[in-house]
């Protein structure tokens, strides 16, 4: 899998930047978000957990977007068809909590143009890189199921000769507000912002003027279907212009179009998006229909800061999880009843062979457990959804059974120590991306003094 990734980067860095006569793909519709967490091109308030890397790479082919123009006197519709093959290499970095920044490179690798119009006709010059768009993203609050941020980002045009930017045009600023909210295994996500552009001069002998700024927005709907590691998601995404210029096409110069498809998780990291969509205005680079495909992988941490595997929590378990740099869990006085969360690293993958400093960790508690009496200790295993509900429920059972035997090896009193496994019964976060589930995953232990 690494090395699929460096070969698509190489190829995407080969091939040469893209010219055109009357395209631009600046005004590609189909842009995948960068950190690929929650939809496919609609923004969640989420962001990556710092030092996690997310790379996605997605195929998609377009059939009737292209303009096309008769005069400039006439916007009559001709017998005209194209298709387009493009490719959206994206990544995405944790920074911080609450901040992650990103670098998308599409490129147009195929196009079939087939028109009775000999003059005016939209279509690309050369196949290669069209643009190179940064982005961040910043979430200002949220929890487990709902939050809001901002994402900005700058597109730095690599066409020549485009009608939609002209002449030595600078870079494409857009910023955008973004929510969502989760009710259960439903969640919804809307994005709203405005398009900043710095136009150059109207190309010769093109009706058109190089268009101008615009508001944009986007909304997303999603449902998880557990059984099959899969959400199912519906998007509706668009724009439309501040101001009107000349635009004698057959297209608007507003557009909107309708998208669903399907994410199922292949593992724990890899996840493989389908789908298709249509326009819903017959605007620009909308087409009549479209089919994408795609991957999207996460590794790391590729940095991290120390933190302690068993946090403390009282009411609200996620933010006890999301609460990196909690440090002792064990300072303070003893309550009647108390709650611990340890994370998935004290095990293996997949496994339900403790990790090598799993016995460091769980050392701390027992030390803390022999400063007074207690009359249980209850260890319960939980895991996310992928896999079987069945395996699921049988490796949380093992998983809390393990840890039993290793607190008992330690000196805890077998008769005061319980095990349960819930499999993936009692989630606390989304599982239907990779953070969701990594916060899933894991054992609580709950002391009744």
């Amino acid at each position: 899998m690494v090395a699929l990734f460096f070969c698509i980067v190489a190829l995407t860095a080969s091939i040469q930047n893209a010219n055109a006569n009357v395209v631009g793909a600046d005004t590609q519709n189909f842009n995948p978000t960068n950190d690929g967490l929650d939809f496919v091109t609609v923004h969640s308030s989420e962001t990556l957990e710092p030092g996690l890397l997310n790379m996605g790479f997605f195929l998609n082919y377009a059939v009737n977007s292209l303009p096309n123009y008769e005069n400039t006197s006439t916007q009559s519709r001709t017998n005209f068809s194209d298709s387009l093959l493009s490719m959206d290499l994206n990544f995405a970095l944790g920074i911080q909590r609450g901040w992650e920044v990103g670098l998308s490179t599409p490129a147009l690798l195929y196009q079939n143009v087939d028109s009775d119009v000999s003059t005016f006709r939209g279509e690309f010059a050369n196949t290669g890189v069209t643009e190179f768009r940064m982005m961040t993203k910043v979430r200002f609050f949220g929890a487990a199921d709902h939050g809001m941020g901002a994402v900005a980002s700058i597109n730095m045009n690599q066409i020549e000769d485009n009608p939609f930017l002209g002449t030595d045009a600078g870079p494409t600023f857009n910023f955008e507000l973004v929510g969502d909210r989760s009710f259960g295994k439903f969640a919804v996500g809307l994005n709203g912002g405005y398009r900043w552009r710095n136009p150059g001069k109207q190309l010769a002998n093109v009706p058109i003027e190089p268009l101008g700024n615009q508001w944009i927005a986007s909304s997303a709907v999603s449902y998880l279907i557990e059984d099959w590691d899969t959400k199912w998601i519906a998007e509706i995404f668009g724009s439309v212009p501040s101001d009107h210029g000349q635009f004698v096409s057959d297209r608007e110069d507003s557009s909107a179009e309708f998208l669903t498809g399907l994410k199922h998780d292949v593992s724990q990291s890899l996840a493989l998006h389908v789908g298709g969509g249509t326009e819903i205005i017959h605007g620009t680079s909308s087409p009549d229909w479209r089919v994408y495909t795609g991957l999207n992988w996460v590794i790391g941490p590729l940095y991290s800061k120390p933190q302690e595997p068993i946090v403390r929590y009282e009411d609200e378990i996620v933010q006890a999880l999301e609460a990196l740099d909690s440090g002792d869990p064990f300072v303070g006085p003893a309550k009647n009843q108390e709650k611990y969360v340890a994370r998935d690293i004290l095990f293996e993958f997949n496994s339900d062979r403790l990790h090598p400093s799993a016995k460091k960790t769980l050392q701390k508690l027992v030390d803390y457990l022999g400063r007074g009496t207690f009359v249980e200790l209850t260890i319960e295993g939980h895991t996310d959804s992928v896999g079987s509900k069945a395996y699921n429920l049988d490796l949380s059972q093992r998983r809390s059974n393990s840890v039993r035997r290793a607190l008992i090896e330690m000196g805890i009193e077998a008769k005061k120590v319980k095990a349960k496994g819930y499999g993936e019964a009692l989630p606390i976060a989304d599982n239907g991306n990779y953070q969701g589930r990594a916060m899933n995953r894991r054992v609580e232990f709950r002391i009744e003094r």
